[in-house]
Order: C-alpha cells, then sequence, then structure tokens
C-alpha cells in the first residue's frame, strides 16, 4: 500500500515538473503542419544545401551577381541549424546587391521560423536590429509566435525589443500583436532596474603619458539630426514609444493607462500632463496602483524641473476612482480577448500565404530559367557570329588583301604614335628641374 501510494507520488510530482508553461497562442496558431508540407515541396527537398551555397557564393563573388529566388529556397530548404550562418552571409550579400528589392515574403518569414526553431533568438534579435545590412522584416504571425515565445521564457528584455521593432514599423492593425507588444513593453518597464554605476577606471601611467595626435582631413561634416524615431537607441525610451503609439489606438481604461506609462517612459512631459487631465475628465476611466507607482519611481532620477510636472500630473491622477485589479491581469484579459476574437482568421491567412508563397516560388524559378536560358542562347550566337567574321576573313582574304594591309597599318601608327608619346614624357621627366624656393623679403 505504502508502495503504491510512493509510485503515485512520485508520478505527480513527475506530472509536475513536466507541465509545460502556459503560453498565450495555441499550437494551431502556429500551423505548424502547413508550414512543414510548404517546405515538404520537390523543389526543396531536392536542393543540397552545401553544394547550393557554394554556388551562389561563387557567383557573387565572380560577378556580384545574387538572385532572390535562391536565396528564399535556401532559407526555406534548411533543416539543420549547421546552415544558419550561410543564410545569414546570404541575406547580407542578397542586401548589397541590387536584387534585394526583391526579396520574397517567405524569406523573412523562413529565416525568423528557423533560428527561432533552432533556439538561436539572441541571433535573430541581432539581425533584425541591423535592417540595413540584412534586411528581415516581422509580419504579424512571426511576431505573435517571437513574442508569445520570448514573454513565456520571461525574456523580456528581448521582448520588449521585438515590440519595438514593430513600433517601428508603425502597423497596428493586429490586434493580438499590439496586446502583445504592450504586455512585453510594460513588463520591462516595471521590472526595469538601472544599472549600477560603475567604479571610476584606474588610470595607468601609460594612459597618462601624452599621445600623438592623428588628424583626418575630410571632405565635409553632416549638420546633427535626430529624427526621434529610428535614431532611438535607449530600450527604455523605446518601450516608452511602443505604449504610447500602440495605446493610442483605442480609448479603452487599459490603453489610457498603458498610454500614460508610455508618454511617461518616453519622456514626452507635455503630452503626459494634458493625457491626464483628458483622462480623469471620463467618468469610465479607472486608475491602475501601478501608473501612480511608476511615476514616483521617475521622479526620484529626474530634475527638479521635470519633477514638478510629474508632481501635478500625479495630483490631477489621484482624483480618478482607482481600479480594483492589477494593471498585468487586464491585459492578460485584453491578450485572451484579442486572440479569441481573430485567432482563426489568422490562422486561414497564414494556410493561404504558404500555398500562395509556394506557387510564386515555381513561378519565379521558372521564370529565372527561362531568362538564364535566353542569356547562355544570347551568349552562344555573339560567339557563332565571332567565329563566322574569322572564317569569313579566311575565305575572302586574297580579295580584301589590301583592305586588311590598311588596317595593319593604320594599327601599327597608332602603336607609334603613343610610343614616341610615352619616350616624351620620360624625358622630360628627366630633365625637369625644381624651382627654387627663395624666402621671403622682409
Amino acid at each position: 500500500m505504502l508502495g503504491s501510494l510512493r509510485r503515485c507520488l512520485i508520478q505527480r510530482q513527475y506530472a509536475l515538473i513536466l507541465l509545460p508553461k502556459r503560453t498565450f497562442l495555441t499550437n494551431e496558431y502556429k500551423c505548424n503542419e502547413a508550414w512543414k508540407l510548404q517546405i515538404s515541396s520537390p523543389i526543396l527537398t531536392k536542393v543540397n544545401l552545401n553544394d547550393f551555397y557554394n554556388i551562389l557564393d561563387q557567383n557573387y563573388l565572380s560577378k556580384g551577381v545574387i538572385s532572390a529566388i535562391d536565396v528564399d529556397i535556401f532559407a526555406n530548404a534548411i533543416t539543420d541549424p549547421a546552415y544558419l550562418d550561410e543564410l545569414k552571409d546570404l541575406l547580407h550579400k542578397l542586401r548589397l546587391s541590387a536584387e534585394t528589392g526583391n526579396t520574397l515574403e517567405s524569406t523573412h518569414h523562413a529565416t525568423i521560423r528557423n533560428y527561432m526553431e533552432f533556439g538561436n533568438i539572441q541571433e535573430l534579435i541581432q539581425i533584425l536590429q541591423d535592417p540595413l545590412n540584412f534586411g528581415v522584416f516581422l509580419d504579424f504571425y512571426t511576431a505573435n509566435m517571437l513574442l508569445d515565445k520570448l514573454i513565456t521564457s520571461q525574456k523580456y528584455e528581448h521582448a520588449s525589443n521585438v515590440a519595438s521593432f514593430i513600433m517601428l514599423q508603425e502597423d497596428f492593425t493586429n490586434d493580438i500583436t499590439n496586446t502583445l507588444c504592450q504586455y512585453a513593453s510594460y513588463k520591462y518597464l516595471s521590472e526595469y532596474k538601472s544599472p549600477s554605476e560603475e567604479s571610476d577606471p584606474v588610470i595607468s601611467q601609460e594612459d597618462n603619458k601624452k599621445k600623438e595626435e592623428i588628424k583626418i582631413r575630410i571632405k565635409f561634416l553632416r549638420n546633427p539630426y535626430f529624427d526621434d524615431h529610428f535614431d532611438i537607441k535607449d530600450l527604455k525610451t523605446l518601450s516608452g514609444k511602443t505604449l504610447a503609439w500602440i495605446s493610442k489606438s483605442s480609448n479603452d481604461n487599459v490603453n489610457c493607462n498603458l498610454q500614460i506609462i508610455g508618454w511617461l517612459f518616453y519622456k514626452k512631459y507635455d503630452k503626459l500632463f494634458s493625457l491626464c487631465k483628458e483622462v480623469v475628465e471620463n467618468k469610465n476611466f479607472k486608475l491602475y496602483t501601478e501608473v501612480v507607482e511608476l511615476i514616483n519611481n521617475e521622479i526620484e532620477l529626474l530634475e527638479e524641473d521635470t519633477k514638478i510636472i510629474l508632481c501635478q500630473c500625479i495630483e490631477v491622477l489621484n482624483k480618478a476612482p482607482v481600479a480594483d485589479t492589477k494593471l498585468e491581469s487586464s491585459l492578460k484579459i485584453a491578450i485572451e480577448n484579442a486572440i479569441n476574437r481573430i485567432q482563426n482568421k489568422d490562422i486561414a491567412s497564414q494556410k493561404q500565404l504558404f500555398s500562395n508563397w509556394e506557387q510564386i516560388r515555381e513561378d519565379k524559378l521558372e521564370a529565372q530559367s527561362k531568362r538564364l536560358d535566353r542569356a547562355n542562347r544570347i551568349k552562344n550566337i555573339e560567339e557563332k557570329q565571332k567565329q563566322m567574321q574569322v572564317e569569313e576573313q579566311k575565305l575572302w582574304f586574297f580579295e580584301n588583301e589590301e583592305d586588311i594591309d590598311l588596317q595593319i597599318e593604320e594599327k601599327e601608327k597608332l602603336e607609334d604614335t603613343s610610343s614616341i608619346k610615352k619616350t616624351g614624357q620620360e624625358k622630360d621627366d628627366e630633365n625637369y628641374i625644381p624651382p627654387e624656393i627663395l624666402p621671403k623679403r622682409k
């Protein structure tokens, strides 16, 4: 009896340990079966990735040409994480070529899915942060899956980074993406801890020695410019702007509270104060206590002029009724509502996209093969024309002998004149005497 009880307890313990973490998105949303069916097409399964990469790399090095459809095939055919570095290299080369404008949507989707599947999230975020060199952008479906994965693993800094990419793209038409971005940004800002002050570096004797200044001549200086969008590098400010911009799309209670937090960390205090006065006048508005706590935390870090504005914001907000629930739990409810509302629509559109991408890939590949065949035929015709001209000269040599002799004489005259000019220049250089520079008279 005791033995059976122990076995039951052990089984329950293992069951609790092996219980997966709760995610917002369902497995159906990821459409893994439809994706596997799409990448199992004959075009992709027949590709030898090692040989294919070598061919693409040699063509780029010799001709400076790379095709967008070839990179798409490589990205979708990957089944081994060993080829992720090659994919990254091909994306960079495609970005440097004129073909970057023809990059297919399936290339972005496949790249992000591959890095997520093989666990290279850190490298994926670095690629997304550098669109100038790699040109990889999130769509709604990959953004939702990536945010869900990062939030579940409590990597809120990475999740907030991903949310800022969505904000920079300025497309807020998907409610699931919006709510996940809000949750990621809020969690990062609420748990943000300022880095500890670094100790003063020890100054060595070598640093005290005077170093030789190196001056470089440049053509011009650019005037300093800050666009307050793509030039923002501080993640805290980016997260604040993400919350402020996404929350503007709706006037419900949760979005109003998040918008206050957004303008606070975006450091737009005038807009924050005007928003506080606006929401307090709304009878349906209820203030979450977390909002006041975040404002109080920021007051301690700011200068006196800014503290006055934030204190005024708190005075205005204290007039509003307080919400009974936590802001985080309200955000989770908003995410679940958005998923229940548009999940089926997103799943259907993903499956349709996969079939469309497969057809587009076949059409593009056929068009490329026709274009290459046409180029090869033109090259063969030109080579045959040259051979025919040589044969024609041989056949009609005696009849055109005088014309050929005249052509030879003209070529010899041109060679003689060029050699005379070179010898004349060399003699001039040998006889050149530099002018004497005399001191100025006082």
